[in-house]
This record gives C-alpha cells, structure tokens and sequence, in this order.
C-alpha cells in the first residue's frame, strides 16, 4: 500500500526533501514566507514519507506496528488537509484577508476524523481508498476536500491577481504556471469524490483506473514541483557563496575592462569601506558605476583627430568606439592633457540590466582593441 515509484527513486526524493527543510530551516526563517514554506515542504515531505515503501516500513517498525500501511496512506492525505488549512492563513494575508488559524485547524481536525471514520472499512480490509466501492468512499472524500479546494481556489486568486499586476510578459510565467499545476491539483481532488460516486452506481471506465493509479504518486508530484520551488533560493544563497552566480559571472566579464580603466582613472575607484554582506549584485552594480565614470574621464582624452588605423572601416560602431577608448586611456597614462572633445559610448540602455550588457559588450571588444592601439603605438 505504497506509492508506484521504485524506492531507489522515491526515497531519495524524500531523503533530499527532509534535507532540503532542514537548510531551509536554518538559513531561511526570517520572514513570515519563509516560515510558511518551510512548514509546507515539510509538511508534504512528511506526508510522501507515509506513502514511501522504504520510509512506511520504517515507520510501521518504529511504531511496534500499530500504524498499519494502510492507515498511513489514508494519514498522508489528512497531513495535507492540516496543510491546507496553514496556507489558507498565509494566502488570505496575501489577499488582505484575515484568517483565524486555530479556527481553521479546528476544522481540519474535525474533517480528519470524519474522513477517518468512513476510511475504516478500506483499512478494515487491507484496500486503498480507491478501491473501496460505496458511501464509505465517497464521504473519505468529501470529508477532506472543503479545505483543499478552499486552498486551491486562494492560489488561484493570488495567481490571478499577479496577472493583473504584471507589466512585463516575463512576468506572467510563473503565474500563468501556478495557474496550470493548481487547477490540476484542484482537479484531482475533486476526482475523488466523482470517481466515488460513480462506483456507487456501478461504474467502472477508464476514469476509475486513473485515479487508482494517479492518487498512489500524486505526493511525489506535489513534493518534487515545491521542493524544486523552495530551493531555488538555497541554490542561489550557495551560488553567490562560491561566486558562481549570474551578478558575479557579469562582474567577472567586465573586471578586464574595469582594471585597465581605474589603473587610467583610479580617482573613480570607491575607497570607502564596503559591507561584505552586500553581494555580488552590489559589487556588480558599483563596477559598472566605476566603468561608466572612468569613461566619462576619458571622454576628454579622446585620440581619434584624424589618427586612423589600416582596418578601422571594417569596424562596427563599439568596435570603433574601443580602439579610440584604448586611445584615450594610453593617453591619460601616459600624461598627455585632455583633447577638449568628447566621444560617448554608443548607448540604448532603459535600464541597468541593459546597461551591463552594453558594458559585456564591450569589454569582449576590449582586448582586440587594446592590442591594437598597443600595435599601432608600436608602429
């Protein structure tokens, strides 16, 4: 009376989910969120656990078998209406709406114990409650779907609510995904009670197998889909603690073109004291400020008056704007006195993400072009 999967498959996931809450319990508790999501994945991981052949086992030894496999696949349901009823406090203050929790878990506990009671025949006979033919069935059901579709329909309203307020189509992603993996959630639990009555009359079809054979794996769903979500911010925490992150990888692409400018200008480095705590994000932002001043120096030292290279036609316009920039920076160096004219770079940025890719840009041209006008100085 376990769930499909192979436990070679299965129990890893929920070897790595209880680890994953463990993380997470640590080093993410500060906000109300957090602890909301923590509670949740451990709440599912929990819940899979009871449906797990290697973990189910252990906890049918553990209680000296008085919790019998069946009872723990019925018990994995009811840790999800206890769920469900903590995350319709979260999502209505989400909404602006105010639950109260010990309310809500009252009836939770209430709906457990109805669901319970008409889950006693199945257990009675060694069956999932899938199998089980009659009102006994169709009332485990509906005993514990009210709070479930309570929670399903508050996800949806929030998704929803994120669509309005979104300005950009990137944003509408993950709401729009929300949207897709609630409704099948909400579809599922409301195939129970369907499927239920349909045994009531008799009928046996293919919708019947499928929620015999879906509602044994569905926990493993839920759990992979949130504890995927959940570390998202584990993994970037991790990767911006071993510099592997997207602002440390954008800072490491301009460091090239940010030294050889500051060794120009090193007026325009910051030498004020830095909170280490800040981030790569922050370090990348003050890179790129230091770039965008030291250009604006060297805007004065610009050497394109008629100074011209053998392949300088052939150039795009940043290509061109770096060999006169690598000018201007050897002129500097070198102590020559400003040209009076000014030369900036060729910009379209509306923002600071395009703003670095403009710099990305042209620090991959820096190289090229500094050993050009280092050739040429040769010459």
């Amino acid at each position: 009376m376990h769930s499909s999967w192979p436990t070679a498959l299965s129990a890893p996931v929920v070897g790595v989910s209880l680890a994953l809450v463990v993380v997470r319990t640590v080093a993410f508790r500060a906000t109300y969120l957090d602890r909301r999501a923590n509670l949740a994945v451990a709440g599912l991981a929990v819940a899979t656990a009871m449906r797990e052949p290697t973990f189910q086992s252990w906890l049918v030894s553990a209680s000296a078998e008085r919790l019998s496999e069946v009872l723990l696949f019925q018990l994995a349901i009811c840790v999800l209406v206890l769920l469900a009823a903590s995350t319709i406090v979260t999502l209505g203050s989400v909404l602006g709406k105010r639950y109260s929790t010990p309310a809500l878990l009252g009836v939770a506990l209430v709906c457990i114990s109805v669901g319970l009671a008409f889950g006693s025949r199945a257990r009675a006979a060694g069956i999932m409650i899938e199998e089980d033919v009659g009102l006994f069935a169709t009332g485990f059901w509906l005993s514990l779907c009210p709070l479930i579709v309570w929670m399903d329909v508050l996800f949806i309203r929030v998704a929803i609510a994120e669509l309005r307020a979104s300005t950009d189509r990137r944003d509408l992603v993950v709401p729009a995904m929300c949207i897709a993996l609630v409704s099948i959630h909400l579809l599922s639990f409301v195939w129970g009670p369907i499927v239920g009555m349909q045994q009531n009359f008799g009928i046996f079809n293919a919708f019947t197998r499928i929620q015999i054979a879906t509602d044994r794996d569905f926990m493993l769903y839920q759990l992979i889909v949130f504890a995927a979500v959940t570390a998202i911010p584990v993994w970037l925490r991790f990767a911006a603690w071993i510099g592997i992150d997207y602002p440390a990888r954008c800072r490491r692409r301009l460091l090239p073109l940010w030294s050889d400018l500051t060794s120009a200008c090193p007026e325009c480095i910051y030498g004020g004291p830095v909170d280490t705590g800040l981030g790569s994000r922050f370090l990348l932002h003050r890179t790129v400020i230091e770039i965008r001043d030291c250009l604006r120096i060297l805007s004065r030292y610009d050497m394109a008056d008629g100074t011209t290279m053998p392949d300088d036609a052939s150039r795009d316009a940043l290509e061109h704007y770096a060999v006169r920039l690598a000018r201007a920076c050897t002129a500097k160096q070198r102590g020559e006195p400003p040209a009076g004219g000014t030369v900036t770079v060729p910009s379209s940025a509306e923002d600071v993400d395009d703003e670095i890719a403009e710099l990305t840009a042209l620090a991959k041209r820096w190289g090229p072009a500094r050993a050009a006008v280092a050739a040429e100085l040769r010459r």
